[in-house]
């Protein structure tokens, strides 16, 4: 009799907790839609690069900015080696996921600079990483940017 009992008990937890189930349905709220990025502001150099060998401490990086403003155009400050000298107007390949940033010098006849980017966030922060080989191609640099203007 107590098998029986224990039995019908197991049969009706089964049951019971089958009917609570419920089939998830997202509905129109719970849709998430990818947000363009946005690569606009003022990026200041955080860590430098080469050759996978940390070299920020060896010079002054902190007054190059890179200044991508939301109208399309670019202003280089206090020029490093980079991948373009003088200002002009910026691209990226995806504005939802963008791993090309191309760059266009105002006036030049030369084409358009398209360089890989990482757009990523560390600490809370967005952050910008571009590798490039300035002049010479057995160096490859890579330029670690925190965006300034932004919180």
């Amino acid at each position: 009799m107590l098998h029986k009992i224990t039995k019908l008990i197991f049969i009706l937890f089964t049951l019971t907790l089958l009917g609570a189930c419920d089939k998830f349905s997202a509905t129109e709220s719970d849709v998430f839609e990818e947000t363009d990025k946005d690569l606009s502001g003022v990026w200041k150099l955080e860590k430098v690069t080469r050759n996978g060998i940390d070299i920020t401490g060896l010079m002054d990086f902190t007054q190059f900015s890179l200044d991508l403003n939301k109208d399309g155009t670019y202003v280089v400050e206090n020029y490093l080696p980079f991948v373009v000298k003088d200002d002009g107007k910026w691209q990226v390949d995806d504005p939802l996921y963008p791993f090309h940033l191309i760059f266009k010098t105002e006036g030049s006849n030369q084409d358009e600079v398209s360089v890989e980017i990482e757009y990523m966030i560390v600490n809370g922060k967005r952050s910008l990483s571009i590798d490039l080989s300035p002049g010479c191609f057995s160096n490859v640099y890579t330029y670690v940017f925190n965006r300034t203007d932004h919180p």
